[in-house]
């Protein structure tokens, strides 16, 4: 998911930055062949965005039917992993939704600018940066290493889980996901994203080259 709506993002920023400079690309020399046969056969870029927000809405569904199961099973046989599946599901079902959020915004309006600095940072971070789509893709990864620790030291180690485990640690498993994902993408995206030239540079302003480095 995270490839498919980075392709979908950059391809809408480069058919802006194309419209903007029809007069640069009119005295370039001729273009390589594979690159003529490429653009020849692309995607409208229309209907790639049609799909993609189908697809979330079908995985956004597919991830309510998953939550509501297994919050019935939770509640009727209890666990701690199931517990943090419930958590992963949850992770899964904000990805899509946010993914849905802004392919609904790329297909009606766009990304509009009003003026107001508060208001157009915000659109730049959290639409056409896509930061909360980012936040539950980083916050899956990290559920997904707590779970298989869990089970880990469960499996492996069983005297132990049982002597040692306690609630608060499934209670720090589910929300440590949320917290690391938000330290790692939310608050970097807010303090290096700005509005160039009417142009959404998601974390592309940085104190300098080293840590600019972060994104690689």
């Amino acid at each position: 998911m995270d490839q498919i709506f980075r392709s979908v993002v950059d391809s809408f920023t480069e058919v802006t930055e194309t419209a903007e400079s029809d007069d640069s690309l009119n005295t370039t020399v001729a273009l390589p062949t594979s690159l003529m046969n490429r653009n020849r056969w692309s995607v409208p870029l229309d209907a790639r965005l049609l799909a993609g927000l189908v697809l979330s809405i079908i995985g956004s569904f597919a991830n309510m039917l998953v939550l509501t199961v297994l919050a019935l099973a939770r509640r009727e046989y209890g666990s701690s992993v199931n517990t943090l599946i419930i958590n992963q599901s949850a992770m899964d079902l904000f990805a899509c939704l946010s993914v849905v959020a802004i392919y609904a915004v790329m297909l009606t309006r766009g990304f509009e600018y009003i003026g107001n600095r508060t208001v157009d940072g915000i659109i730049c971070v959290v639409l056409q940066g896509g930061v909360f789509v980012a936040i539950g893709l980083t916050a899956g990864k990290i559920g997904l290493v707590v779970i298989t620790l869990e089970r880990y030291f469960k499996v492996v180690h069983a005297v132990a889980h049982r002597k040692y485990y306690r609630d608060w640690m499934t209670k720090a498993g589910v929300v440590l996901p949320w917290i690391g994902a938000t330290c790692l993408i939310l608050f970097p995206a807010i303090g290096t994203s700005r509005i160039v030239n009417g142009r959404c540079l998601r974390m592309g302003v940085w104190p300098n080259a080293a840590m600019a480095k972060v994104r690689k």
